[in-house]
């Protein structure tokens, strides 16, 4: 038999926000219940019969059910407010009117009028102004039906001098909590947006402080960073297993680019090279660059038998590099010095070998890759 396949992993921001929203679900059940006590103590009073509220209970349980399992089951987020803020809020109206319908006392509906109000602050977790206006004019609309159903099969229940009172002050409680929800809704918002884009400036900061903004490559600190941490990780190896090696890359004649062709020819050879580099390194290898026309290349896991084709490799990648803004027979190449990480050598010393080696490159002829401690390895 094969093994079971693992259930697919959940990206963990979006689990935090479904964990959230049931978090906030569970608080607007917490507000039913209190409705709930309210229907409990109507009966206590003699106000109303013990079979409203059954279906009163197992209509609020139906509903809270479904909702949850849409929620757990994801289905939510299919929706274009996951959080079925609206539903989450409307809901509960019709069991709630249900119930007001049987109560024999005029007074007792007020109760369930101030639950009301509490529960259209929830709509402040994710309603804009005029989704809780409309929420507003559902509270009422629903509210005067149920007046004017009460007026035609129970006329004895509504007392009309108290009742106009009542929906006056039902409208004004309604009007001032979807205002207030209303804003405190866009305040959210507004937070929300503003930590999104100081998401995005912190970002482009750690952009701006890692990368070489010309090249896009890691800057000289952050490649010299990561030397660091590779030769580290080297110093564990036994001898003989694979160590780190590094390549000094430098530009052939690039002052006199420069100078001949202007600046904007430069830039774009800067970032020509860089492309060039990028796609002809193994994976796992890393690149910066560390200043003017010179790159620093990482080469973990390796040997000098593996670094120097790579370096060669890299040497004809750019060598076959056209430029529309150089003539047709000028071509760019690069130097190379390479070093291999000893174990118990300073990463400064390590750099200052693979920089000796291009020197030698350099005074070589250009074009070639030059390996410190191994005599006259010139590949050109």
């Amino acid at each position: 038999m094969s093994a079971p396949t693992s259930a697919p992993s959940i990206d963990p921001q979006i689990q935090a926000a479904q964990n959230l929203r049931l978090k906030r679900m569970f608080w607007g059940f917490a507000n039913h219940g209190c409705t709930f006590l309210v229907v409990a103590g109507l009966v206590v009073g003699g106000f109303l019969a013990i079979e409203p509220v059954v279906v009163f209970g197992a209509a609020s349980i139906l509903m809270g059910t479904l909702l949850v399992l849409t929620m757990q089951s994801g289905l939510n987020l299919r929706f274009k407010d996951p959080s079925l803020t609206m539903i989450q809020i409307v809901w509960p109206i019709l069991p709630s009117l249900y119930v007001m319908y049987f109560v024999t006392l005029p007074q007792g509906r007020t109760v369930f009028l101030l639950m009301a109000a509490t529960g259209i602050m929830f709509g402040a977790l994710g309603l804009r102004r005029h989704q809780m206006l409309i929420l507003a004019g559902i509270y009422y609309s629903t509210y005067l039906l149920l007046i004017a159903a009460l007026a035609l099969t129970y006329p004895e229940r509504v007392y009309w001098p108290l009742e106009a009172v009542t929906l006056f002050a039902y409208a004004s409680l309604l009007s001032i909590a979807a205002y207030l929800g209303a804003y405190i809704s866009e305040l959210r918002m507004q937070l929300r947006s503003s930590n999104r884009q100081l998401k995005t400036a912190n970002i482009e900061l750690v952009e701006l402080a890692t990368r070489d903004p010309l090249t896009c490559l890691p800057n000289r600190r952050t490649v010299m960073e990561q030397f660091e941490r590779e030769a580290a990780r080297t110093e564990r190896y036994s001898p003989g297993q694979k160590a780190l090696g590094i390549s000094i890359l430098d530009i052939d004649h690039f002052k006199r680019v420069n100078d001949t062709y202007g600046h904007q020819a430069g830039d774009e050879i800067l970032r020509k090279v860089s492309q060039a580099l990028e796609n002809t390194v193994r994976k796992g290898d890393y690149i910066g660059r560390i200043g003017g026309e010179e790159f620093l290349l990482l080469f973990p896991d390796t040997s000098p038998d593996h670094a120097i084709p790579a370096a060669n490799r890299i040497r004809k990648a750019v060598e076959a590099l056209r430029f529309d803004e150089l003539p047709e027979s000028e071509r760019v190449t690069v130097s190379q010095g390479i070093a291999i990480h000893q174990p118990g050598e300073t990463v400064a010393a390590t750099f200052k070998r693979a920089d000796e080696a291009l020197y030698q490159a350099k005074n070589s002829g250009r074009n070639r890759v030059v390996a410190a401690g191994i005599d006259n390895h010139d590949l050109a």
